[in-house]
């Protein structure tokens, strides 16, 4: 017997507002064709390339010497994809981003046991930096923590045993760092940041979506130590 395909099968299979959301997405793609957020290409919300491009791998260090561990350096289409999920409403890609970080994320865990041949991945915690309210506000949520979650459940399906805990807060107001130099920048998040409750009891790796200057990702590792936290690592979609 052949096999039905096409929305009128779909809505023989799900349920009636599944099949809705089903056909009414394949006339979006006849209307509106998907196109990729790295390179433009149609067919694919983040295609082949731009995926392999997502996870050239990027390294650097604060300051102190931890490590910061990003997918790709903040170029080409890695920084596309990054700007079309944070400034232009991609959400649609936001898994492509999840994917990349947990394999930074595995990267990191290799790191740490790099003097312990054959023992387990330890438990890690991935530490969302806080987000400003206004940023909130223009990308529809708190796209930092949204990426931690994603990547921490990524990660647990591939057999590590990683949690989440947004435990750190903004203890005051800071601007956008975007036309700050460097300088500017660690002044402006110089002591912007406090933990929040308890510290956590296991490892701890930030999570921000660039690095640029380190002065952000620097402080978040300050406010944890300062509370108790024992941090290893940094984790970051790009490295400008």
């Amino acid at each position: 017997m052949d096999d039905a395909t096409g929305p009128a099968a779909a809505s023989c299979t799900l349920g009636p507002v599944r099949a809705l959301t089903a056909t009414l997405s394949s006339v979006a793609d006849l209307v509106w064709p998907a196109h990729c957020a790295g390179c433009g290409r149609p067919g694919a919300v983040c295609c082949a390339p731009c995926r392999r491009a997502l996870r050239a791998g990027a390294r650097t260090d604060l300051p102190d010497g931890t490590p910061v561990h990003g997918c790709a350096p903040h170029d080409g289409p890695a920084r596309q994809v990054l700007l079309a999920v944070k400034d232009r409403g991609r959400a649609e890609a936001r898994p492509a981003l999840a994917d990349a970080l947990t394999d930074a994320l595995t990267d990191a865990l290799t790191d740490a046991l790099a003097d312990l041949l054959g023992a387990p991945a330890p438990g890690v915690v991935l530490v969302p930096v806080p987000t400003r309210a206004a940023s909130r506000r223009a990308r529809g949520g708190d796209l930092v923590a949204d990426l931690a979650a994603r990547a921490a459940a990524t990660a647990r399906r591939r057999g590590h045993d990683v949690d989440v805990r947004r435990c750190l807060r903004l203890a005051r107001r800071v601007r956008d760092q975007t036309d700050l130099d460097a300088r500017g920048r660690r002044a402006n998040v110089r002591g912007a940041f406090t933990l929040a409750g308890p510290a956590p009891a296991r490892p701890c790796l930030v999570l921000d979506d660039v690095v640029t200057t380190t002065a952000t990702a620097a402080e978040a590792v300050r406010a944890l130590r300062a509370g108790g936290a024992r941090v290893d690592a940094v984790l970051t979609v790009t490295i400008a």
